[in-house]
């Protein structure tokens, strides 16, 4: 699974954002995951997830958040928990982690209890 960073979920939904010619099917997937995926919020994080031909995990976090050094801080950290946890996040599934403008002093402990609660959920049928 890949992960991909963007800077807003909206910008996604109405593909503002340039995912050139060979992702034209992960464009169709994520309009698909806006439309049916199941979605866990949890104190620092919303995850939005389905299952998918288009293994990737997508990360949003809007610039109400903080700067730069804000923004890219929370997007390496939650990059590394999905690389790190692997298992939480198995391939054939899209998932969209929307960081909450609240989260701007969480540590990486918060961000992994909260992202590892979101992904046991969305586990559960």
């Amino acid at each position: 699974s890949t992960v991909v960073g963007v800077r807003a979920e909206s910008a996604l939904a109405r593909s503002q954002i340039s995912l050139g010619r060979p992702n034209l099917r992960l464009r169709h997937e994520i309009r698909r995951l806006f439309k049916s995926g199941r979605t866990h919020r949890g104190r620092l994080v919303h995850v939005r997830g389905c299952r998918s031909k288009a293994s990737a995990t997508l990360i949003s976090i809007r610039r109400q958040f903080g700067n730069a050094v804000k923004r890219n801080k929370a997007r390496r950290r939650i990059r590394d928990i999905c690389r790190s946890h692997a298992w939480l996040n198995p391939r054939g599934r899209l998932v969209l982690i929307t960081v909450s403008d609240r989260a701007t002093p969480a540590t990486f402990v918060d961000y992994q209890q909260d992202l590892t609660a979101a992904f046991s959920a969305l586990d559960t049928p």
